[in-house]
């Protein structure tokens, strides 16, 4: 009877490297635009860094598809998505 060898990948795990706890940061009302900003500990503002946004390319076509005459309208829509 042969000894059962471990998949090639159980020889290549390692233990997670160990985690930070790193300081909230507070959102305080900017006073001259009204809008929050965020704060970090050190009084700094946190860099804003780029969202997702919807896509501008979108667009919504009217199908017609009636034959006799009678409008039969649907909609297709079209875009691309994250």
């Amino acid at each position: 009877m042969s000894e059962a060898l471990a998949p090639w990948g159980v020889s290549r795990m390692r233990p997670y490297p160990d985690t930070v706890v790193l300081p909230a940061a507070d959102v305080v009302l900017d006073p001259e635009t009204q809008t929050g900003r965020w704060v970090g500990p050190d009084g700094l503002d946190v860099p804003v860094l780029d969202r997702h946004k919807r896509s501008e390319t979108n667009k919504e076509t009217t199908t017609k598809t009636s034959l006799d005459g009678e409008t039969d309208e649907g909609s297709d829509q079209e875009g691309d998505t994250d």
